[in-house]
């Protein structure tokens, strides 16, 4: 036999240990071999160690052993310190006292378990602070728009959705048409639009009814034909969604929505669950009611030095202000979210009233909306304020005692269209002065 033959055999025959199990069971009968009267836990599928009672062999003597018995190899670390590896991992040695772990274990469980009673108090106190706090506060109910079965309304929004089929001509095959057709928000209404946000300085006091169309593109035809819930086939308009102003704005700010439904019946909404108040400082907040208890329970069932007795009682002072000026904070924001949450349940049934009433006659309530228009653009041609709240007036949109006709006469109101018409009209005063 060659040696080459003879060198591939023996790499053939000394096969390195592999497997957890292989090298547990050849650490195990080299340590009984080398030490019988000792028990050993070995351990290698969770966490790499041996261990025993320091009544048995030094960490030095079995690593001895392993080396010996061919269980590992060598490998000396930066400190010298010598290290066992098998199959690439390092052995873990611990030899320890069985009174002292004992007594550890003990221990370990005691503070598991005083840990776990602390949680609970804390849980308890910051949970009955939470309910507290909460009952201060007038709960919000759930919005639910009334039921309408009335047949003569599905057939309103029915001309109107084939009104806008008809308007509307759809050139690109990659985007939506739009058609929606103006109408007058009235004062509540508008004053409430104006105070949620959705309208400013800038905008048009009216509201849009906009179309909602099917998209044209060849996926969104596919996904209606073979997953949606509502195909609608052969309907381009599928509903209308109300928004303040002259733009789309999102759909959290949609004041009313009609979708029809496969049977020629039409559904309304939105429904509306307000959410609570988050406060931005309730991380602070549940961290002082913890200490607060932990504060607490330590003055009644431990005996305190004089010293700590008064640092603790001026801590649980200093405690007591903060989370009065946190819950002052809180009470205040919590009513201004409610009552924005009541102002958008509020807009939401005259948002409602306002486009059933809208369906009834649209081409009216459209040249109204038009009327509005047209005294914007007289304003742009260089009329006063005043005499924009005198057309408004006119066109009997607000009253003269409203909060719009009085903003607008008093000149609080600084829109875009009153600085451009200002702007305008000083450029031609300039050139008639030349």
């Amino acid at each position: 036999m060659n040696q080459s033959l003879e060198d591939s055999l023996a790499t053939v025959i000394e096969v390195p240990m592999t497997t957890t199990s292989e090298a547990s069971r050849k650490i195990r009968g080299a340590l009984k071999s080398a030490f019988p009267s000792a028990k050993f836990t070995v351990a290698l599928s969770a966490g790499r160690s041996i261990t025993w009672t320091d009544d048995g062999p030094s960490v030095v003597e079995v690593e001895d052993a392993l080396l010996a018995a061919g269980c590992g190899e060598a490998r000396v670390g930066w400190n010298d310190k010598r290290y066992i590896e098998v199959a690439g991992d390092t052995l873990y040695f611990d030899r320890y006292n069985a009174a002292e772990r004992a007594a550890y274990q003990q221990d370990l469980e005691r503070r598991t378990k005083e840990y776990a009673a602390r949680q609970q108090r804390e849980d308890e106190a910051v949970k009955q602070a939470q309910q507290a706090k909460r009952a201060a506060i007038e709960p919000l109910n759930n919005y639910t728009p009334p039921q309408i079965q009335n047949t003569t309304v599905f057939e309103a929004f029915e001309r109107l959705r084939q009104r806008a089929e008809s308007e509307v001509t759809i050139h690109d095959t990659d985007r939506r048409p739009s058609w929606a057709p103006p109408l007058i928000l009235g004062e509540e209404l508008g004053n409430i639009c104006y105070e949620l946000g959705y309208l400013t300085d800038d905008d048009k006091w009216i509201a849009r009814l906009w179309a909602t169309f099917a998209p044209p593109k060849r996926s969104g035809r596919w996904l209606r034909e073979h997953t949606s819930s509502l195909p609608l086939a052969g309907l381009s308009c599928r509903g209308f969604q109300l928004h303040a102003g002259g733009a789309r704005g999102s759909t959290g700010n949609i004041l009313f929505e009609a979708q029809r439904k496969e049977s020629g019946e039409w559904r309304f909404g939105p429904h509306e669950w307000p959410s609570e108040y988050s406060s931005p400082r309730r991380h602070d907040w549940e961290r002082l009611i913890r200490e607060r208890e932990n504060l607490r329970h330590e003055l009644e069932h431990y005996t305190l030095s004089e010293g700590r007795r008064l640092q603790v009682e001026t801590r649980l002072a200093e405690i007591a202000h903060q989370i009065e000026a946190i819950d002052v904070l809180d009470t205040a924001d919590a009513n201004e979210h409610r009552k924005h949450k009541s102002l958008r349940q509020q807009a939401l049934e005259l948002a409602r009233v306002r486009v059933l009433d809208f369906i009834g006659a649209p081409d009216a309530q459209m040249q109204l909306a038009a009327r509005l228009w047209g005294a914007l653009l007289h304003l742009r041609q260089g009329a006063h304020r005043s005499d924009l709240a005198r057309a408004w007036h006119w066109t009997g949109l607000f009253p003269a005692q409203s909060r719009l006709h009085q903003k607008v006469s008093s000149g609080r109101a600084q829109s875009r269209i009153y600085r451009d018409a200002v702007r305008h009209a000083a450029r031609f005063r300039h050139r008639n002065s030349k």
